[in-house]
């Protein structure tokens, strides 16, 4: 959608970008990109938290090698230059995280916790199924 023209304002615009159906909606309704974006990432956030408990009451004390180890083969195996080298970066805070966590509630985890995990992921899909239609759908041309 970047590539479309769809840009915060403020921010940079390269020749490329301009070109799209976005850059008209960028243009015309700036509020649009920002919401976008925030919506996305705030969503994007929420998924990344359900993954990492939703993996510590999975696990337990596993999770965090099998995290490094993820951690350590993507550092090595994925370019520098890669676009998807950044996600190792929030496996990396994903692994402060867990281990936070793990610090802080060493305790083997019940049925009490995977049921708590459980509502909190079904809310996180729940609230997608608004943010979906509201923003993705009802933006697109008919």
């Amino acid at each position: 959608m970047i590539h479309e023209g769809l840009t915060l304002p403020g921010f940079p615009k390269s020749i490329e970008h301009g070109a799209g159906d976005y850059a008209k909606i960028s243009a015309g309704v700036p509020q649009f990109a920002a919401t976008f974006f925030g919506l996305t990432a705030m969503h994007m956030l929420h998924v990344t938290i359900g993954v990492i408990y939703l993996g510590v009451v999975a696990f337990r004390k596993w999770f965090l090698p099998v995290l490094g180890i993820i951690w350590l083969a993507g550092f090595f195996l994925i370019p520098p230059d890669n676009v998807f080298h950044y996600l190792i970066n929030v496996l990396l805070i994903g692994l402060i995280v867990v281990s936070v966590i793990l610090f802080l509630k060493p305790k083997d985890y019940d049925a009490h916790d995977v049921e708590v995990s459980g509502l909190y992921w079904h809310f996180v899909d729940l609230v997608w199924m608004f943010i979906f239609p509201l923003v993705y759908l009802m933006s697109t041309k008919v």
